[in-house]
């Protein structure tokens, strides 16, 4: 069995159903928290986006892998610890100069 193209940067905001959990204010970042919901396998993930319009190259973004349970929970201003705690997550944006990586710890959200 091969593995679902959400386990697999790049990724296609058409692949998905998102659902708005809010907006993170917190120190000013204003990061967009969304789920969004693989349609081709079903799999939960926690986005969150933030940019800085005054700096170059500081949009950023982190998607990671959430259960049910855990989707539930999350709050727009706990979306940053929530990925951080993950096994691992997948990052990218013009600030990590990358359409998508996966990786593990702390996520970078302020500028």
């Amino acid at each position: 069995m091969s593995e679902c193209r959400c386990m697999t940067p790049p990724f296609y905001y058409l692949d998905y159903d998102s659902q708005s959990l809010g907006v993170d204010e917190t120190n000013g970042r204003f990061g967009e928290v969304t789920i969004e919901t693989c349609k081709a396998c079903g799999r939960n993930w926690l986005h969150y986006f933030v940019e800085y319009p005054s700096f170059s190259e500081s949009g950023r973004w982190y998607r990671g892998l959430v259960t049910p349970e855990i989707v539930k929970l999350i709050t727009p201003e706990r979306a940053p610890e929530l990925l951080a705690r993950l096994p691992w997550h997948f990052s990218g944006g013009s600030y990590f100069r990358t359409t998508g990586r996966r990786g593990t710890g702390p996520v970078m959200v302020d500028p």
